[in-house]
C-alpha cells in the first residue's frame, strides 16, 4: 500500500470524526443554554402578597402583606418585592388573599382616597380655622405636631381679664386645607388637571399645581373624642392659636399654667379692656 492511499484513508476517517465532534460540541452548548434559561425561569424571587383579603380604600401596613418567594416566571409585571414599597399606600381595588401586590393597585393618600385612612385608631379629625397669625404663617405641614392654645375673655367687659391656656399638647396635624401630605400633593394636582381636561377647562396642570402653594385657611388635627368635644367648645367661646413643635422635641409634654396680663407683665393692676379692631372674614381668609 503506497503513502497516498494511507493518507487518503486517514482523511476519510478524520473528517467524519471532526464533524461528529463539532456536532457534539454544538449540541452541548445548546443544552447548556437551555439549562441556563430553565434555571433562570425557575429561579425563586421575592414578591409581596396579601396575607388576607384587603378591601378597596384600605391603608396598607405590615399586618396585611408579606414577602413570598416564587419562580421568576410566575412574578406578575408590576408586582412589588419589598414591604416598604407598599407601606401607607391605599388600595384602589380589592386584593384577595395570596394575590400579588401590584403597584398599579396602590396610590398615596390624597383627597380622592379620603382623610379617614389617615386618622389614627380611636381618634377623631377636627378642623381649626386659622389665619396667617394663628396658623404660624401657613408653615404648618401635614405630619407636624402642634400645641393648641386658647385665649379667653373673662369679666364684665369694663376690665380686661384675658387668660391664655395651653389646651392640648403634641397634637398630630392630619391635613392643612385639603393637603394630606407630600405624597398626596402631586397625585391631587394630577387628578385636578385630569378633571379640568375632561371638562374642557383651561389651565390644566398649571392651574392644579397652583393649588399646592401654601395659604391660610384650616388645619385638621387628630384628637381623642373628649379632646375634640373640648376644642369645639373652645372655638366657639375663645380664640384658638396653634404653635408649631420642633421635630427634635416631639412627644414632650410640659405642665403649663394659664397666663394672664398680670402674670406676663408682672403687675397686679387690672388692664383696661381694649376691644379688638373690626375685621372682615371672607371664606377662609381674614382681613
Amino acid at each position: 500500500m503506497d503513502v497516498a492511499s494511507i493518507l487518503s484513508g486517514k482523511k476519510g476517517i478524520l473528517i467524519p470524526v471532526a464533524l461528529g465532534l463539532l456536532a457534539i460540541l454544538l449540541t452541548f452548548q445548546y443544552i447548556r443554554q437551555k439549562e441556563k434559561a430553565l434555571m433562570l425561569r425557575g429561579q425563586a424571587v421575592p414578591v409581596l402578597v396579601a396575607k388576607k383579603d384587603i378591601p378597596r380604600l384600605t391603608r396598607i401596613d405590615e399586618t396585611l402583606v408579606a414577602l413570598k418567594r416564587v419562580p421568576k416566571e410566575f412574578k406578575q409585571p408590576g408586582a412589588l418585592d419589598a414591604v416598604k414599597d407598599a407601606m401607607n399606600q391605599v388600595t384602589t381595588a380589592p386584593i384577595l388573599k395570596g394575590e400579588q401586590i401590584l403597584g398599579t393597585k396602590l396610590v398615596p393618600p390624597g383627597v380622592d382616597t379620603g382623610l379617614a385612612i389617615k386618622v389614627p385608631k380611636g381618634m377623631r379629625a377636627v378642623t381649626v380655622a386659622t389665619s396667617s397669625v394663628t396658623g404660624v404663617a401657613g408653615l404648618i405641614k401635614p405630619g407636624n405636631y402642634v400645641d393648641v392654645l386658647g385665649t379667653f375673655e373673662f369679666g364684665d367687659g369694663k376690665k380686661s381679664d384675658q387668660k391664655a391656656y395651653t389646651i392640648f399638647q403634641n397634637v398630630l396635624v392630619l391635613a392643612v386645607n385639603q393637603d394630606l401630605g407630600p405624597a398626596s400633593q402631586v397625585a391631587g394636582a394630577l387628578t385636578m388637571a385630569q378633571r379640568r381636561s375632561k371638562r374642557g377647562g383651561g389651565g390644566g396642570l398649571q392651574a392644579a399645581l397652583g393649588a399646592l402653594r401654601p395659604r391660610g385657611g384650616t388645619v385638621t388635627l387628630a384628637l381623642t373624642p373628649e379632646q375634640a368635644q373640648g376644642l369645639v367648645l373652645c372655638q366657639q367661646t375663645g380664640r384658638i392659636t396653634l404653635t408649631l413643635r420642633s421635630l427634635f422635641g416631639a412627644g414632650q409634654v410640659k405642665a403649663m399654667p394659664p397666663a394672664n396680663l398680670q402674670s406676663v407683665l408682672g403687675i397686679q393692676e387690672k388692664v383696661i379692656f381694649q376691644p379688638r379692631p373690626w375685621h372682615e372674614i371672607r371664606g377662609t381668609q381674614t382681613r
